[in-house]
């Protein structure tokens, strides 16, 4: 069997632009005014022992610089008013003005918190506490704000690690199965029905096959299913068939295949291509979407006249 194996993946070209600093993804937060009836604990800025209830406005104003990038592959320095702080911590990655997190699980889509929107994501943008922030030693936090965003700022870009999932999962085109055999010797007749079929179809060659790829502890899953397999069968002709078709067997006799068949009205040799036609459905970073990977394999079979064949 003569086999030309081609792979054309194309990716759908998505790009997303992270939001910035925190002050430009969730705005300037108001600053709640104290009750001067709730007695001596509270001052009028809101304080309440080691913790400041007024909310800050969070980016640049309040003195925060992004993560920088030095170059000769030396880890991001993150700082906050001047100081060094760590660039992850459990309340997510430093974005420049707060620490920004997913919500797992997400509220339901249904909640006020999502805005009509169906993608993208729930975060919480949490400010770092601010250590001896005053005479008594007290360290003071402003108070983490929870909110939509159509991706989490910093993130890598999704539609990227969806590609690599797909290059993981090595998908193969399909093993070709047809009757008359494409063997040497094998001779088809001209008029009677030809039956093509997947030959033993898999997760690398049929579907579904499902990988997922990962950086920075973000996390995009894909699968990949066959659609469709078209096969040009060499004579101008172009068979559509849904589903691996139906292999073959004698007591079918010269009965039509039921799903995936052609029928030749000249002799010669003729090469048959079969294109499958993927789709990945990939997930993941409040993102989605689709990329299409077509493989293509090919054999030659041999139609003769009856009358030629009998003598």
């Amino acid at each position: 069997m003569r086999r030309t194996v081609t792979a054309l993946t194309a990716a759908i070209l998505i790009f997303f632009t992270g939001a910035p600093a925190a002050n430009a993804v969730f705005g300037t937060a108001s600053t709640p005014t104290a009750d001067p009836g709730q007695g001596s604990g509270v001052g009028a800025d809101g304080r309440s022992g080691n913790i400041i209830t007024t909310i800050e406005t969070v980016g640049k104003p309040g003195g925060a610089t992004p993560v920088s990038k030095p170059d000769g592959g030396r880890k991001p320095v993150c700082t906050y008013q001047g100081d060094k702080i760590p660039c992850t911590s459990d309340d997510g990655a430093w974005d420049g003005g707060c620490y920004v997190k997913a919500l797992d699980p997400e509220p339901p889509k249904a909640s006020a918190i999502w805005q009509g929107n169906e993608d993208g994501l729930i975060v919480t943008c949490t400010p770092p506490c601010e250590q001896d922030a005053d005479p008594m030693g007290n360290s003071t936090c402003a108070v983490a704000i929870t909110q939509w965003v159509p991706s989490l700022p910093g993130a890598p870009d999704p539609a990227v690690l969806a590609q690599r999932a797909v290059d993981q999962m090595q998908l193969q085109p399909i093993e070709i199965g047809i009757v008359p055999e494409d063997e040497p010797g094998s001779v088809g007749i001209v008029g009677m029905p030809q039956w093509m079929w997947v030959n033993e179809p898999g997760p690398t060659t049929f579907g579904p096959m499902t990988a997922s790829a990962s950086a920075g502890g973000h996390t995009v899953t894909a699968t990949a299913n066959v659609d469709k397999t078209v096969w040009d069968m060499g004579d101008g002709n172009t068979v559509t068939c849904v589903g691996p078709g139906t292999p073959y067997e004698d007591r079918y006799d010269i009965a039509d295949s039921p799903d995936c068949g052609h029928r030749y009205t000249k002799q010669g040799e003729y090469e048959v291509t079969a294109m499958s036609y993927w789709t990945v459905e990939w997930e993941g970073i409040g993102q989605s979407g689709t990329i299409p990977v077509n493989l293509t394999n090919s054999t030659n079979i041999v139609m003769g006249e009856a009358q030629v064949i009998t003598q």
